[in-house]
């Protein structure tokens, strides 16, 4: 479960880096006996890319559009260049986005 309204986390990379994230938190939490943290996916967002058209980019567990065609086309641009991929090895950054509580999709 992502939250307490029923909704279950799908095969997607924005559910794979939360949950990844957490899953490895909490597998140090439990070898050094420190608790637990919640997992949750508080923002869920779908991006799909459509070719020369753009794409279309929803939001909510019900696929509300917020943007479409080309708009959307660069959101998704950014999402796979940015949003999703690894940071630089730097140790400062690299640590901030191992905290479970680091968001993904701003």
């Amino acid at each position: 479960p992502t939250d307490d309204e029923g909704n279950y986390n799908v095969m997607s990379c924005q559910h794979a880096m939360s949950l990844g994230r957490v899953a490895g938190h909490n597998a140090a939490a439990e070898i050094l006996g420190l608790p637990l943290h919640p997992y949750s996916q508080p923002k869920y967002v779908t991006c799909l890319d459509l070719g020369k058209w753009g794409a279309v980019y929803t939001e909510g567990w019900d696929h509300q559009v917020m943007y479409q065609g080309m708009e959307a086309k660069k959101i998704k641009q950014e999402i796979n260049t940015q949003w999703i991929y690894p940071p630089e090895p730097d140790r400062e950054k690299m640590f901030s986005v191992a905290n479970p509580d680091y968001i993904i999709v701003p």
